[in-house]
């Protein structure tokens, strides 16, 4: 009785609404995936770019394009209440990356984003560290199943870039308090922001 009772309840929803609310409505009561959001994903990769002074160990201060593309490894943790994704590599792991992005309830405006990491290259002779810290970057398009937020220097008036730190060493003669290349003031990323040509941030959500 009670199974037929339940079947004609939502005979009564299909009669009073329509197809798409009563889409909505389900799929508002089933849980997992990104909700009203991006939805779920497998990867995010975050990028960017910026002409920024750099001190070289050797020669002194030298404008440089200070650049990363920053992927997470492995898996996701999603916080369906405050909006966050968060992808993290064991520690002492190489690369070790971790990336935590908060979203507005819409999730159509990175509210907040910090992605680090550190890891070796140069055949294991070289080590270095690359962070960004930044907020309210837009949504900007879809393109081939990825999600994409970005800003550039089309976006006149944004100050969302707090911090762009880069370091980098070779392991037999320096270490990370003494890197053989470092950005000289990560907190000044905003004002190389502002007057750099071609500066961007671009933050993609893989399916």
């Amino acid at each position: 009785m009670r199974r037929w009772s339940a079947v004609g309840v939502l005979l009564l929803l299909g009669v009073l609404l329509t197809g798409c609310d009563l889409l909505d409505i389900i799929t508002d009561l089933t849980p997992g995936g990104g909700g009203t959001g991006i939805g779920a994903f497998s990867r995010i990769i975050v990028e960017y770019e910026i002409e920024m002074d750099v001190m070289r160990e050797d020669t002194g201060v030298e404008l440089r394009s200070v650049a990363a593309s920053i992927g997470s490894i492995g898996s996701i943790a999603y916080d369906a209440v405050n909006h966050t994704y968060t992808a993290q590599t064991p520690l002492g792991s190489d690369p070790y990356v971790l990336i935590t992005i908060n979203m507005d309830p819409s999730e159509t405006t990175i509210v907040y984003i910090d992605a680090y990491r550190r890891m070796s290259h140069g055949f294991d002779a070289w080590e270095r560290i690359d962070r960004i810290i930044a907020e309210n970057i837009p949504y900007v398009r879809e393109e081939n199943g990825s999600t994409f937020f970005r800003v550039d220097a089309t976006d006149f008036g944004w100050s969302g870039l707090q911090m762009v730190e880069y370091r980098d060493w070779s392991k037999a003669l320096y270490t990370e308090e003494d890197p053989m290349y470092w950005v000289v003031d990560p907190l000044s990323a905003q004002e190389a922001f502002n007057v750099d040509m071609d500066p961007y941030i671009e933050i993609e959500f893989q399916p």
